[in-house]
């Protein structure tokens, strides 16, 4: 139809009358046409339902469309902001919850089966939409049962494939040995991983808190060169994991990381954030702190300044060129009945001290960067 003359289109479609008519309708027409073609498939959104699951599975299988495929986004919610489900939630239908994570399953297994697919994101909310259309409310058991299923699927998948790029939103971090699938990736293709987790405000409420916190680094890949960027976020509150154990972790080709509500340790440890940034330092070029604070256990022992911090890292991070810390760089102490807030009693003297040498710091890579141009 695009390219017929509009004398015998006007001839088949007989309820068009005007020329401008027609050639708009042949317009739409090609429009349509390049919709449809394999080149639409080359991102997927996936919804949290068996249709939508399956759907993914009929893609993956249909060999003129997988080859197109580059991203799928499991589960995104625009402008919605995350909240913990209640306990007592009564779900009517258990055999359709176990429906569904065995269709995802299946669906995120066989990502390995898109041979050019680079980059996935998946996003995890508490409820999930029914085969009648209707949104159900997740308990925490099954939202966090279901996200086990769905990261573990995409680290199965990941051993064969060649996903350059992954992202998971909203992970409720639980204890390392449910992440024991982790170490099994010893070859992983990532060049980019973000992980932005539940903060520890939105989970202490529940009762199985006492199982979760677990550490950042259950879901970091195994210590090799190919990653290039790690983002570890936590964008609705502070996170801080009582075993944070990152000793075991060296990229030496990363260039750029990012922490967002990161409480580090009081006392700088191998297993802690401060010597996690260190090891790093080969080809470290950005560096990125939004609200992140230095926890004081002990009030009675003498906090971890972000003096001390800002002046071991400019003297260790000698190839960083871009260094930025968005919000307030403070302290905080845990109260049992506030979850994490900020440690008042940190003196004037203290808080300019650290403005000083955070400024020093900056004002080092700024000369640095001079001289390298």
């Amino acid at each position: 139809m695009r390219d017929l003359p509009i004398e015998i289109i006007n001839s088949v479609v007989r309820n068009v009358s005007s020329v401008i008519d027609l050639l708009q309708l042949r317009s739409l027409n090609k429009a349509y046409r390049e919709l449809v073609t394999p080149i639409a498939f080359s991102k997927l959104h996936v919804k949290n339902s068996i249709q939508s699951a399956q759907n993914l599975q009929q893609i993956i299988a249909a060999a003129n469309l997988a080859p197109y495929v580059r991203e799928v986004v499991y589960d995104s919610r625009d402008d919605e902001c995350f909240q913990f489900p209640p306990e007592n939630i009564e779900i009517e239908d258990m055999l359709e919850v176990a429906d569904l994570e065995e269709s995802l399953t299946e669906a995120f297994c066989s990502l390995d089966r898109l041979p050019r697919l680079e980059c996935v994101a998946a996003n995890f909310w508490p409820t999930f939409i029914s085969q009648s259309g209707k949104e159900i409310r997740e308990s925490p058991f099954w939202f966090t049962s279901r996200q086990l299923t769905v990261i573990h699927s995409i680290y199965h998948a990941m051993k064969t494939s060649r996903m350059a790029s992954l992202s998971l939103n909203n992970v409720v971090m639980m204890p390392a040995a449910c992440y024991d699938f982790v170490s099994t990736l010893t070859n992983s293709p990532l060049s980019h991983l973000s992980l932005s987790v539940v903060p520890n405000a939105d989970i202490s409420a529940w009762s199985g808190s006492k199982e979760i916190n677990g550490s950042l680094g259950a879901l970091l890949p195994l210590s090799n060169p190919t990653l290039k960027s790690l983002e570890l976020r936590s964008p609705q509150g502070p996170y801080h994991s009582l075993e944070t154990k990152l000793s075991s972790f060296h990229y030496p080709s990363l260039e750029s990381l990012v922490l967002e509500n990161t409480v580090f340790d009081q006392m700088p440890s191998p297993d802690g954030v401060e010597e996690f940034v260190i090891r790093q330092k080969s080809r470290l070029h950005h560096l990125e702190l939004q609200s992140c604070a230095s926890y004081v256990a002990n009030p009675s022992v003498d906090a971890r300044l972000w003096s001390s911090i800002w002046q071991r890292w400019a003297d260790e991070l000698t190839s960083l060129r871009e260094l930025v810390v968005d919000g307030d760089s403070g302290y905080v102490v845990l109260d049992a009945e506030w979850g994490y807030v900020t440690y008042k009693p940190i003196s004037a003297t203290v808080a300019e001290g650290d403005s000083s040498s955070l400024q020093m710091f900056q004002d080092a890579i700024v000369s640095t960067c001079e001289v390298v141009a």
